[in-house]
């Protein structure tokens, strides 16, 4: 005979919360839906009798009661017309004994006034005792307890523009499960990047026996742009200058997120420097509240074509200033 409390990995003496937590935590486990081992579903057949009896107080006290030894296969006595029986006769001493004797049928208890009730069908119930039914009788299907089953997550990708990632947005997006179809207008935070994932509560598969749905989760997709790039929450940008800007420094208009910006260059700015204007970046997710900051690099461009006059000036000012940068 089964023991049912080993089953579910609880004592005798545990509470009603004691074994419907361990059952839960058990029947996660070996739910056919989520472990694919061949005997995971025995085993969850398993848990589920087990919690059927030791869940409602009064089949748990007749288990308890009649539990014992006499009542498992290997049991004296032995199967009459009536049904199940439990053969006792009694002994020299006046006590009963377990070897032959009159069998008692517990399967007709059930239709005498006065008698243990259904009793005989909570045997076979719970020890599934099928063929020891008497002819003619019904056959009751015991009814498996089982554990609701939260829904899948769904996942589905989604593209936006460079800016909307930046700013955040919207999307109408339609979804469909099983014979259920829906649209839905997600919002879209400021500040995700390509990768991000938005959640969505409750949007993904529904659940079986009453399990919550699961959630949907949009992958975010961010097409590029033809200026910035960013780093995290920091964005960066290349600008050109003038030969003349970079020896001389100057105060240039370079682009930003939210429009353009003034920017110093101080004198003998070289070519690939790195400028900082803070908090001009994207908003920070892991951060609330904070803002990334935007890196100008500049790229010094001299001029395509030079007229005489001018090239005559350079060369006379290379006469005057000599200087070689691949020196040390």
């Amino acid at each position: 005979m089964r023991d049912y409390y080993q089953i579910l990995g609880v004592s005798k003496g545990a509470s009603e919360g004691e074994i419907k937590k361990a059952y839960r935590r058990l029947a996660k486990k070996y739910h056919p839906d989520v472990n694919k081992d061949k005997g995971a579903e025995e085993k969850f057949k398993e848990l589920s009798e087990a919690y059927n009896v030791l869940s409602d107080s009064k089949k748990r006290k007749q288990y308890d009661m009649f539990g014992s030894s006499p009542f498992g296969q290997g049991a004296p006595g032995g199967q009459g017309p009536g049904g199940f029986q439990w053969e006792f006769r009694q002994g020299p001493g006046g006590g009963p004994s377990t070897s032959s004797g009159q069998g008692f049928d517990f399967g007709g208890l059930g239709d005498q006034p006065g008698g243990f009730g259904n009793l005989g069908d909570l045997f076979n119930d719970l020890f599934q005792m099928g063929g020891m039914r008497r002819p003619g009788t019904r056959d009751r299907t015991r009814q498996t307890y089982q554990e609701p089953t939260p829904g899948r997550d769904s996942f589905t990708d989604i593209e936006i523009d460079f800016l909307e990632a930046i700013h955040g947005t919207s999307r109408q997006i339609h979804i469909r499960h099983a014979n259920k179809s829906e649209n839905l207008t997600v919002k879209i935070p400021a500040g995700v990047d390509n990768g991000s994932k938005v959640r969505v509560a409750g949007k993904g598969e529904p659940g079986q026996l009453g399990g919550k749905a699961g959630d949907l989760y949009l992958n975010i997709r961010v097409k590029p742009h033809p200026i910035f790039w960013r780093e995290g929450a920091d964005i960066y940008c290349e600008v050109p200058i003038t030969v003349y800007e970079a020896i001389l420094g100057a105060t240039i208009t370079v682009p930003t997120l939210d429009g353009t910006a003034k920017m110093k260059i101080p004198p003998g700015t070289i070519s690939g420097q790195k400028f900082r204007l803070k908090e001009k970046g994207a908003p920070n997710l892991e951060k609330k509240g904070s803002v990334g900051d935007e890196y100008v690099i500049v790229q010094i461009v001299p001029p395509k074509k030079l007229n005489s006059e001018t090239e005559d000036w350079i060369k006379e000012w290379a006469e005057k200033h000599p200087y070689n940068p691949r020196e040390s």
